[in-house]
């Protein structure tokens, strides 16, 4: 009942299941070339300071000694960009690929989601849990998928939910308001969050020329064209201007 009360838009009921993939669909994890798309992601300029995010307001979640940093832009020493979103968008032709079957995790521990950015294809389901000993929400603004909000008890509270169509879906949490984060939706499984390093890997290609695209949530988009051969690997880099961090 909770759920329903908080739901944006209304009580209309969740769909109980993804769809099966249509016939035909690419199962997950098969391997459609041997052709590899990898870089980095970089940061151009001094790494800048993390802000401190204050916790004060929930006993339960401030720790004593601890000082947790915004996520929204972490730069490594050596320029690396964590948490930007390099997926595929033109290239693929009209393939179509099944999601994987098992589903992925974003948990609230600490009063933070983790991770902070997860990537996801379409259609797969995404386990939303609380390992904190605090109620927390999961409000998930969407705007071409379906938006909803759900109460979040702890106690190891867990709900599953998926999206259908491509997109980058803010999450957060009403009741801490510091709690942010975000599930980027892709059709095909051609995608990857950079992690400390700002490095990424596409695989399993097959040979043609494609659009890569970057999306990170302070900086905004790059795009780079590149062709690749069979059994090619290319390497590309994508660069963030300082001050597009304004």
């Amino acid at each position: 009942m909770a759920s329903c009360l908080l739901a944006l838009g209304g009580c209309a009921p969740e769909p109980s299941a993804p769809p099966p993939p249509p016939p035909g669909a690419l199962p997950a994890g098969q391997a459609i070339g041997s052709a590899a798309i990898e870089g980095r992601v970089v940061f151009d300029g001094p790494p800048p300071p993390r802000r401190p995010i204050r916790m004060s307001s929930e006993a339960a979640c401030h720790k004593p000694g601890s000082s947790p940093l915004s996520e929204d832009l972490i730069v490594s020493p050596s320029g690396g960009l964590k948490n930007a979103y390099v997926h595929i968008t033109s290239g693929l032709g009209d393939r179509v690929f099944a999601p994987p079957e098992g589903p992925a995790v974003m948990d609230q521990s600490g009063c933070l989601f983790e991770p902070h950015l997860l990537d996801v294809q379409a259609n797969q389901l995404i386990e939303f849990a609380n390992s904190d000993p605090v109620v927390h929400n999961v409000r998930a603004a969407a705007e071409k998928n379906h938006a909803f909000n759900v109460s979040m008890p702890g106690n190891g509270k867990k709900v599953r939910r998926f999206f259908s169509k491509p997109e980058v879906v803010k999450i957060r949490c009403d009741i801490h308001a510091w709690m942010s984060a975000f599930v980027a939706v892709e059709s095909h499984p051609f995608h990857q969050v950079t992690g400390e390093d700002g490095s990424f890997s596409l695989r399993g290609l097959p040979a043609g020329s494609y659009e890569i695209e970057v999306w990170h949530e302070r900086l905004g988009t790059l795009r780079q064209a590149v062709e690749v051969g069979e059994g090619e690997r290319r390497e590309v880099t994508f660069t963030f201007k300082p001050r597009s961090a304004s």
